[in-house]
């Protein structure tokens, strides 16, 4: 099928009354589940009128992709557990470290995560820019913006011409932390903390996937991590005015490096981690899997973590992840050929972006194409100082999607739209799945949510009804 058709039947179906009225309904059902974003969290999660539409063709491609994209992150991050020459661009400090050393109760270095890619609306290409095997967010919200744009008339409309099927993300999450806590040693089921700050703009995510925990029988609460407690057995959370909850499982959602700028080694979360009284998903020995040198790692064919790859974790690399490199003095190569890699990056601006290695949110990435030279040449000078890498540019993808506000009425306008895919490893197996698609848009390049642009709807799958 042509998914140009299903997105032009879907905008068939709206005028300005309709329009007003989807917007109206969607505002109201966004702000009863709390769904906002941005600092302060005041926006909507998602203010465009119609879902993200993919075919049967692209959602194969995306999740055998990131299947083989991600079994190779999983494999050269464990590697570097143990490998110094891999460990080696991170510039870990000593708190980092020391987290890296304690053995979580159960292999590698992350058990899930999300990767971040473009997916071409022909299902003839994906590239994965990103991982963030750490602590990604979207799960909770796209589960919750589907039972929104369930609700809307539109939709119903919709599904007389179009099958439509939204993609259970929640669900691998929720069997994923029980095969962990049970690979961990624990038995049955676990009481579950999710951990992040009070003050994180996704909490209402953090609250929306633990109602649907509850629903499935599992105990859980959402907790910051100065509502911890550890008494040299059990760890607990005490939230203000509220009893302590033992704790077996806890969903680390804090980042590592936004935990150790507030606390240090001593905290309970940590000591209780460290003794092995609770099990903690992700690990704190994400790091070489989840920040931008991990892509640099995979994509550099004379690079330390170069033979450990099989071959088709090769050919899965070439062909999904662009050509990315640490930003330092040296020769690399590049199409072939060797090259100085600082000469390189400043004669070749318009095809290349930097960014830090340990940071979300867009913050701090600069595309060569919408920088002047001398900007440029004072970010890669100041880049060698501090871990970044440079990339190669690759398309972005870009669709149609309708708005509608008071005083401009209904408009349909180019959104670049970004696939993220979920990642999931089990202990003690190098397979990995992949499942879904998590979607990201703005009306710039530079996709993102929680830093206060783009939206996230919610993805479905789409065919037409036969006849």
């Amino acid at each position: 099928m042509q998914l140009d058709d299903a997105i032009n039947h879907y905008h068939s179906l709206l005028d300005e009354d309709g329009a007003r009225e989807t917007f109206a309904r969607l505002d109201a059902l966004i702000r009863e589940r709390d769904l906002l974003v941005g600092k302060p969290r005041e926006r909507l999660i998602c203010s465009v009128l119609r879902p993200r539409l993919i075919t049967p063709a692209q959602l194969a491609l995306l999740e055998q992709s990131a299947a083989a994209v991600g079994r190779a992150i999983r494999k050269v991050a464990a590697a570097a557990l143990g490998e110094p020459k891999l460990l080696e661009p991170y510039a870990l400090s000593e708190a980092e470290r020391a987290l890296l050393a304690i053995d979580p109760g159960y292999p590698g270095a992350s058990a899930f995560g999300r990767l971040d890619g473009f997916l071409a609306a022909d299902a003839s290409a994906c590239w994965y820019v990103e991982s963030n095997l750490e602590s990604p967010a979207g799960i909770g919200y796209d589960e919750a913006m589907v039972e929104v744009f369930d609700q809307l008339p539109i939709m119903a409309e919709f599904r007389n011409t179009y099958r439509a099927a939204p993609l259970p993300h929640r669900q691998g999450l929720q069997r994923m932390l029980l095969s962990t806590y049970q690979a961990w040693g624990g038995a049955g089921t676990p009481a579950v903390a999710i951990v992040d700050y009070a003050e994180a703009v996704t909490w209402p995510e953090f609250e929306h996937i633990a109602a649907r925990f509850r629903a499935d029988g599992i105990a859980t609460v959402v907790a910051d991590p100065g509502w911890l407690s550890y008494d040299g057995k059990r760890l607990y959370a005490t939230p203000p005015g509220g009893a302590p909850t033992p704790i077996d499982l806890v969903y680390r959602r804090v980042l590592q490096h936004e935990f150790l700028a507030r606390y240090d080694l001593s905290h309970p979360l940590v000591r209780a981690y460290a003794d092995r009284a609770v099990c903690v998903v992700n690990p704190f020995r994400t790091k070489p899997a989840h920040t931008k040198m991990i892509m640099a790692l995979l994509s550099d064919e004379d690079g330390p973590a170069a033979g450990l790859l099989d071959a088709d974790e090769r050919a899965a690399v070439a062909r999904h992840v662009p050509w990315t490199r640490q930003v330092r003095g040296g020769v690399t190569r590049y199409d072939g050929q060797q090259v100085p890699l600082l000469t390189f990056a400043q004669r070749n601006r318009e095809r290349l972006v930097l960014k830090p290695n340990d940071d979300y949110g867009g913050q701090g990435v600069l595309l060569g194409w919408e920088t002047d030279q001398a900007s440029w040449d004072r970010a890669l000078a100041a880049a060698q100082a501090a871990p970044f890498v440079i990339q190669e540019r690759v398309p972005v993808p870009a669709e149609l999607y309708p708005t509608w506000a008071p005083d401009e009425g209904l408009r349909v306008t180019q959104r670049y739209v970004d696939s993220d895919p979920c990642v999931y490893g089990l202990p003690h197996s190098p397979d990995v799945h992949a499942v879904g698609c998590l979607t990201r848009i703005a009306a710039t390049a530079l996709l993102n949510v929680s830093a206060g642009g783009g939206a996230a709807p919610p993805t479905y799958v789409v065919e037409p009804i036969a006849g």
